[in-house]
């Protein structure tokens, strides 16, 4: 079921970090819950955003319309507006938000509505829709609409009922525009989006993937097709992919899949194709200015597994000419179990001889469970030697367990400065969406949660200020942590993960007798409690001061 996500304007704010919180509540009509953010050159921060309405309480689903909010520098909510069109939704998370010539923008695209028990199904109507559009709404500094500039296309709304996939997902199997990328790019926009048909056989038409660019006056100065799915020949521009790569584009092209260099465009995608050498893990397809193919290569990963391909990517352009790429990538411990998420850092350049993409560096971060990218961005930049990255670690997916969101800050060369966690101990299931640093020096989050004790869920926009990934003191005030332990309750292995070094981890009993002690070399520690009693236990990781002795950087209660 699609987690709705009701806002209260519940906030809270404490030092320089704030934090906007939207909760669950099925019993209510209308909601909205924030997606990506943009700072403002006022220093006031613009998202996109979710509207989550229903006709009654008693309705089982919310039709999903483009929205946008509007926060201070100090996470007050200034404004916020929806864009709700009658027999219309969107797919995804498909709106983006611009700032240019002191006037702001939202593009999003829209779809027929084929929820079947939703009150704006596109057949409730007595003319329903039978076109997708493409809109860019200019507005003023409160979100009232000045401006709309719309580009519509026919769209097939025959709806395969019968088919499982369908039934969970109708607005993703049906005939559909899922715009999925879309940046500012020498003064204009540019983007990219997914045409589909029905989710039927024999096929009703051709999957189109396009790239556009677009004036902030609405104007299209470009659309090309890109790419076509040939149900006749099983082909995709002559690569034999499976037909389940062109349905449901959504599980596919999530966010942030171009980047721009000054001489061209790079699209990238994750794939399943083969070839009798060589395992095509990712693809980087090149285009010119003017959407004209160039040359595609490929990445193939460092630990290359066979049947792997990459899950979830969003990329970001570097300040040295790279690109970094974050997605979820089997874990080759357990690869049919287990997926981790990682950061690679990628040498592009479209001179190179080589069909394969250059690996820099990479970065891997799991634990023996599902372990998630960020949705929609996962790094994002401060400096030139200094990248904050961001994922969730769960230890029971599918189970009654924590999860926990990770902020590194890490060097040019992917090193750890500092690693934070935020979320621990709070019966919750989290998952962070999007990562943004802002002017002052801080990072936003945004994230969501669902409570493992009811059916409540959570929409967060928090705001940790720049000394919080300084010192530790900072830290703890704003709830994040410099380690964990896990799984919690565990069992026969307690681990403590931390990007700590030279510490000294202590574990006590509930009488304060000193159980187990160790030194912290590595990411994660595995310690042996299969002696130890059923119980609570307190662990603390001490680094020894000169001046003062050993001192408590970090504790925390671990259940065997």
């Amino acid at each position: 079921m699609l987690l709705t996500l009701l806002f209260y304007g519940v906030n809270s704010i404490f030092s320089q970090e704030w934090q906007v919180v939207t909760e669950t509540n099925y019993l209510t009509t209308e909601a909205y819950s924030s997606g990506g953010v943009i700072e403002l050159s006022n220093g006031n921060l613009l998202s996109s955003a979710e509207y989550y309405i229903k006709s009654e309480p008693q309705e089982y689903y919310y039709s999903v319309s483009p929205a946008i909010r509007l926060f201070s520098g100090n996470g007050e909510i200034i404004a916020q507006n929806n864009f709700f069109q009658a027999g219309y939704c969107i797919s995804g998370c498909s709106q983006y938000v611009f700032e240019k010539d002191n006037n702001v923008y939202l593009l999003t695209a829209y779809s027929p509505e084929h929820t079947p028990d939703s009150f704006n199904n596109f057949a409730n109507f007595d003319n329903p829709p039978c076109d997708a559009k493409l809109v860019l709404f200019k507005l003023d500094n409160q979100l009232n609409l000045e401006k709309m500039y719309e580009h519509s296309w026919p769209i097939d709304t025959f709806e395969a009922r019968n088919k499982p996939e369908w039934q969970i997902f109708p607005n993703g199997y049906s005939g559909n525009i899922f715009l999925f990328s879309a940046f500012e790019d020498d003064g204009n926009i540019v983007g990219a989006y997914w045409k589909s048909v029905s989710y039927d056989r024999p096929s009703r038409g051709l999957d189109t993937l396009f790239m556009f660019r677009m004036s902030f006056d609405g104007e299209m100065l470009l659309k090309k097709e890109i790419k076509y799915y040939d149900s006749d020949s099983n082909d995709w521009n002559g690569l034999n992919i499976d037909r389940s790569r062109a349905e449901g584009q959504q599980y596919v092209f999530r966010a942030n899949h171009f980047v721009a260099t000054d001489s061209c465009y790079i699209f990238y995608e994750s794939s399943d194709g083969n070839s009798d050498e060589y395992y095509i893990e990712g693809t980087a397809s090149y285009y010119d200015k003017d959407f004209n193919f160039i040359r595609e290569r490929y990445l193939r990963g460092p630990d290359c597994l066979i049947n792997d391909e990459l899950y979830n990517i969003s990329v970001k352009r570097s300040n040295h000419n790279t690109t970094y790429l974050t997605t979820q990538k089997r874990n080759p411990k357990n690869p049919h179990h287990d997926e981790d998420s990682r950061l690679y850092e990628i040498n592009d350049d479209i001179n190179a001889a080589s069909e394969f993409l250059e690996v820099v560096n990479h970065t891997d971060r799991g634990t023996e469970e599902w372990d998630l990218s960020s949705m929609y961005l996962g790094v994002d930049l401060r400096e030139y030697n200094s990248i904050y990255y961001t994922y969730t670690m769960y230890v029971g997916y599918y189970g009654n367990l924590d999860s926990w969101i990770c902020i590194d800050n890490l060097d040019n060369n992917l090193n750890k400065i500092k690693t934070l966690y935020y979320g621990m101990d709070d019966r919750h299931h989290d998952r962070v969406i999007n990562v943004k640093t802002t002017n002052d020096g801080g990072v936003i989050i945004i994230h969501s949660a669902d409570d493992l004790d009811s059916d409540k869920g959570y929409n967060f926009v928090t705001k940790f200020p720049a000394s919080a990934f300084l010192n530790i003191e900072e830290a703890h005030a704003h709830n994040l942590k410099l380690a964990v332990a896990y799984p919690n309750p565990g069992g026969d292995v307690m681990n403590i993960r931390t990007g700590l070094r030279n510490a000294t981890l202590s574990v006590y009993d509930m009488q304060g007798r000193k159980i187990h002690e160790q030194e912290i070399t590595d990411d994660v520690t595995s310690i042996d409690a299969s002696k130890w009693e059923s119980g609570t236990y307190v662990w603390k990781l001490g680094i020894r001061n000169e001046e003062l002795g050993m001192k408590c950087v970090e504790s925390g209660k671990w259940v065997k």
